[in-house]
């Protein structure tokens, strides 16, 4: 395969994906696609930064599952995962493997159309799905960004258990997180793990990072809406009655722990 055929090949699956990604959800919403899930502009550097306040109540009601609400946070959430930047970067490196390497340029293709092919199955999931799937579409994420990152981006899974159900998408987006917001911005990387374990009541998954980590006390006040862990919270809490804890310290790193009970009533 010559380097022609092979970005020529790079541009067709991306066209066709993207107009997947279109479709979908043009179908699933009646065509209101671009002006109801039109998602608004946010500044990297503020992704990880919340109110340290913003907790759920113990006692709190669950939030219906039907409706529009939930589909709107899923669909927001899946799409933030196939986001421009993160497309532009794996194309680009694929390219530069064409000639380097072709073999790793036809497997990043293929974790490449994996992982999106991933994301449009998740669009208005509204049951949670195995941890076992959520996983291995986490490590399709993480061994495309590893070939970006190289040796700045060191990968470790520590799973214990995978027999209990998660959101969709919701630990993706916390490993996005980890390597965008604390790795990538750490002057010569870090690494991200993994953790899955059992609890007397609940099951445990923790992404962690040795980035730069952030202030949590330290609430941002550039007026923006920062959306992404809030619509992980929301998700985790509404399908499976569960929790998303958040711990930083500047230049130590981040862990972000999803907690869910082994008897949840789910959505209803």
């Amino acid at each position: 395969m010559s380097g022609v055929q092979a970005v020529i090949i790079i541009l067709l699956i991306f066209n066709a994906v993207l107009l997947c990604c279109i479709l979908a959800v043009w179908l699933k919403e009646g065509g209101v696609f671009f002006k109801k899930y039109r998602i608004p502009e946010v500044e990297e550097e503020d992704e990880l930064r919340r109110d340290p306040a913003e907790t759920r109540p113990e006692n709190s009601e669950i939030p219906e599952a039907s409706g529009g609400g939930l589909d709107d946070i899923n669909v927001q959430l899946s799409l933030s995962q196939i986001g421009p930047h993160f497309i532009f970067n794996s194309l680009n490196t694929i390219y530069y493997l064409v000639e380097k390497d072709p073999e790793a340029a036809q497997a990043a293709i293929n974790e490449f159309s994996v992982y999106l092919r991933g994301n449009i199955d998740s669009f208005g999931k509204k049951e949670p799905i195995p941890f076992s799937e959520e996983l291995e579409h986490v490590q399709h994420y993480l061994t495309l960004e590893k070939l970006r990152y190289e040796e700045e981006l060191n990968v470790v899974f520590d799973i214990h258990t995978r027999d209990f159900l998660i959101p969709a998408l919701s630990v993706q987006a916390l490993a996005e997180n980890a390597v965008r917001h604390g790795v990538s911005k750490k002057e010569g990387g870090g690494s991200v793990v993994i953790q899955a374990w059992e609890g007397k009541d609940t099951f445990s998954v923790a992404v962690r990072d040795d980035g730069r980590g952030f202030d949590p006390e330290e609430v941002p006040r550039d007026g923006k809406t920062h959306t992404g862990i809030k619509n992980v919270r929301k998700l985790v809490s509404a399908i499976c009655n569960g929790t998303l804890d958040i711990m930083s310290e500047k230049g130590v790193g981040t862990t972000a722990v999803i907690r869910v009970p082994k008897f949840s009533p789910g959505p209803e």
